[in-house]
């Protein structure tokens, strides 16, 4: 075990003082470098903090050593993680995924996502599209989290009354990447179309891409994909390019940092696991596809997406499509399980969303970017929809941006 300062009365540091935090991580990974910038936007607008990285140590515990840090944020998946977890006296918080081979190393907090949450993002995605037919490709993975991701999607979709086939390949001799290809490529091919195919991650989400090419599977229309982690690197080389769910992990790296930071100003009893819920479905070529019969729903559809925050009212659809009210409620009860009205206010909502997570827009400027007059009107129909008022939710969704 190496030698670590340990917090005596005799060397403790003054309160004032800077303070030395270790971000240990994983630097090719998509989620340690959300969560990496997570941490910047937390001391953006907290001073005192020095973060202290070398991605080129090999060892993280000699880096320790070296660097004598006031505070640690670590990934969990480290390969030296037990050994990080049995450093005494220095304040600790891990991020990653939630595994049960890591209970008894998890002496400190965790941030981890929620996934189910994410599953049943996914799930509404392709519900939301028109399908009528779902798939999960789990790869090989037999993880807890994949799992989670796994039940979220399907209890979702059994909650609307369908169904959905699984890709999940028993253990057996390894097989290289074109082999496993063919597989997933076979087993797509039985699948009925069109099938919204949800995929554990991008990763994986990729290989299904290549079976679809190497099977001349049409994507998006006979199967359409979605991935998870929105890594850019990866969903944008795929061809074509990769939908994928935002885990919100830079929400996840800023109260990682959080916590740590009261930690280390004397709170007790932290939280032991916080669940960052899913930020939103990234949408790209590979699940933009609206599967509906009817064609006058699917271009009304299509109409609300891009005009729903003009704002737009029931009575403008009606006048676009040359439905009447009867016939286009029929239409979209039967389609969708909701009214025009609703779809409407839905898509509205979504914007509201992502503008309160991703901007400093006041909420006057928000109300009015998603068609909504009225900030009084807008709380009310918000609270309704996610039991928050948009301050609540903003507070609770995303980081304090610096102006």
């Amino acid at each position: 075990m190496p030698r670590v300062r340990k917090a005596t009365a005799k060397n403790k540091a003054p309160r004032n003082r800077v303070k030395r935090i270790a971000l240990l991580l994983e630097s090719d990974m998509a989620f340690d470098r959300g969560v990496a910038r997570g941490i910047g936007e937390y001391i953006r607008t907290h001073t005192g903090w020095i973060i202290l990285m070398d991605p080129m140590l090999e060892s993280c515990i000699d880096a320790i050593e070296h660097w004598q840090p006031d505070g640690i944020i670590t990934s969990i998946h480290l390969p030296e993680i037990r050994e990080i977890a049995k450093l005494e006296k220095i304040p600790t918080v891990g991020f990653g995924s939630y595994s049960k081979a890591l209970e008894d190393v998890l002496t400190f907090p965790l941030i981890t996502a929620d996934q189910e949450a994410i599953g049943r993002m996914a799930a509404q995605h392709f519900v939301n599209k028109g399908f009528r037919h779902f798939a999960f490709c789990g790869g090989n993975e037999e993880e807890l989290w994949r799992t989670q991701r796994r039940n979220g999607f399907a209890e979702e979709l059994e909650s609307q009354g369908f169904t959905c086939d699984f890709y999940e390949p028993k253990p057996g001799p390894k097989k290289n990447m074109p082999e496993k290809v063919r597989a997933v490529g076979k087993w797509l091919k039985s699948l009925p179309k069109p099938n919204g195919v949800f995929v554990f991650f991008d990763g994986w989400a990729r290989w299904v891409l290549d079976a679809c090419v190497v099977e001349q599977i049409n994507v998006p229309q006979e199967v359409s994909v979605l991935g998870v982690d929105n890594d850019r690197w990866l969903c944008e080389l795929a061809q074509p390019m990769l939908s994928s769910v935002d885990q919100n992990v830079q929400r996840a790296g800023y109260k990682a940092a959080e916590i740590l930071h009261n930690i280390m100003d004397g709170q007790k009893n932290p939280p032991r696991i916080t669940r960052i819920a899913p930020r939103e479905v990234v949408a790209r070529d590979s699940s933009n596809f609206m599967n509906f019969e009817d064609p006058e729903v699917a271009f009304a559809l299509r109409y609300i997406q891009e005009h729903a925050c003009d704002p737009i009212t029931t009575a403008d659809v009606l006048k676009i499509t040359g439905m009447s009210n009867s016939t286009a409620y029929r239409k979209f009860m039967k389609a969708l399980g909701r009214s025009i009205h609703t779809e409407i206010q839905n898509t509205q909502m979504d914007r509201i969303k992502n503008l309160l997570t991703t901007t400093n827009m006041s909420i006057s400027t928000v109300s009015k970017a998603a068609g909504f007059d009225n900030v009084r009107y807008l709380t009310q129909v918000f609270r309704e929809g996610t039991g928050k008022t948009p301050t609540e939710y903003r507070r609770t969704q995303s980081n304090p941006k610096v102006s």
